[in-house]
């Protein structure tokens, strides 16, 4: 028995070796850095052939939670101590800088000259007016935070009132491997060197393609991946929602604001009712641009309702079989959060309907 036990160890080792534990983004470090860090290229492209390519960008592992948060209640009692502590300090900064100036000065009247300061009370008048000074700008700063917090509540509260019921509640979602993600949605160009078709109405060489279903999305993936000789596909709706966010928990992923969404996509207000070419308004922090707006974004899920009432989870996929697949972000004129969900048959097409890719990360060899 033992004798087997290490025959299949001796088998599987190198297969296990294989696969290394990546490290989770911290949030706070650059795609550079992390991708440094776990050996692997920040960008990857891919040659469509005639001269076209395909720019992928690095999306690390990590964890985040899916779907629309709760927001977290201001905690006003540690604020109202930090105003305290500051107003107490500035109390006792203050008096002490006018006793000593006080002292100073009825010694100078009773010895009828000049007031004159020692380097020691010189350096503790100092010190206390600069402890003043600093308690005063920490109270006006805890004041200014606990509105702030404030505001930040009540938004929060708001967008999960007016979040739909299958972005609710939200789950710890882990992904343990990281991947590349088409750094734009598949344009027309790309589609027709690969496909060798333009299906779109709103044509233009760098506008993304639409009028694609979910079936022609996967015929893409499945001739560029024999093309390639890698795995091509779709994003799952947890890697899709992962790579969008890119750490923030806003409405958008550049914040909750109709100005904040302006910056990053087409939509209805200021696409004149068409698409535009990909990448130029501004990307997010993964460098991944028009996550929100100009077209929809197939998924490679099934669409389940109770996705989000689901618990902690490590990469997942979605359901196993259903009747709709995903669609993410929006479209040129339907705006979509981070977390908004909607839903088509597989075989649905629209001028707002378009998609992105994935690949596999493939650590490179050390530099």
């Amino acid at each position: 028995m033992h004798l087997m036990m290490l025959f299949i160890l001796a088998l599987t080792g190198p297969l296990l070796a294989s696969e290394p534990a990546y490290s989770m983004w911290n949030g706070q470090e650059s795609v550079d850095e992390y991708a440094k860090k776990v050996n692997l290229s920040p960008t990857q492209t891919l040659d469509l052939g005639n001269g076209v390519k395909m720019d992928l960008v690095l999306i690390p592992a990590g964890k985040f939670l899916m779907g629309t948060p709760d927001p977290m209640p201001v905690d006003e009692d540690a604020f109202h101590t930090k105003i305290v502590i500051s107003q107490a300090l500035l109390a006792a900064s203050v008096g002490t800088l006018l006793v000593m100036l006080a002292v100073v000065l009825i010694q100078a009247i009773r010895q009828q000259q000049r007031p004159k300061l020692s380097l020691a009370r010189l350096l503790a008048i100092t010190a206390s007016a600069g402890v003043a000074v600093l308690s005063s700008m920490h109270w006006q700063e805890s004041g200014r935070a606990v509105e702030k917090a404030k505001l930040e509540y009540a938004t929060a509260k708001a967008r999960v009132q007016l979040a739909n019921s299958d972005e609710k509640p939200a789950h710890p979602v882990t992904l343990k491997k990281p991947f590349y993600m088409g750094k734009f949605a598949v344009t027309q160009e790309q589609y027709h060197a690969v496909i060798g078709t333009n299906p779109s109405h709103f044509k233009g060489k760098d506008n993304p393609v639409e009028m694609v279903s979910w079936d022609d999305a996967q015929r893409f993936c499945k001739k560029l991946m024999k093309q390639m000789k890698q795995s091509v596909r779709l994003p799952t709706e947890a890697e899709w929602e992962y790579a969008c966010r890119a750490g923030t928990t806003t409405t958008w992923h550049s914040g909750d604001t109709k100005a904040d969404l302006g910056r990053v996509a087409w939509y209805g207000e200021n696409s004149s009712g068409k698409t535009h070419p990909v990448g130029q308004r501004e990307p997010n922090v993964f460098r991944l641009y028009d996550m929100h707006g100009n077209v929809w974004q197939w998924c490679q899920d099934w669409y389940e309702e109770n996705y989000y009432r689901k618990s902690e989870a490590e990469n997942p996929q979605g359901p196993a079989q259903g009747n709709l697949r995903l669609l993410r972000g929006g479209s040129w004129n339907i705006p979509r959060g981070c977390a908004t969900r909607d839903w088509s048959i597989p075989v649905s097409q629209s001028n707002g309907g378009g998609f992105r890719v994935v690949v596999p990360a493939v650590a490179v060899p050390d530099r």
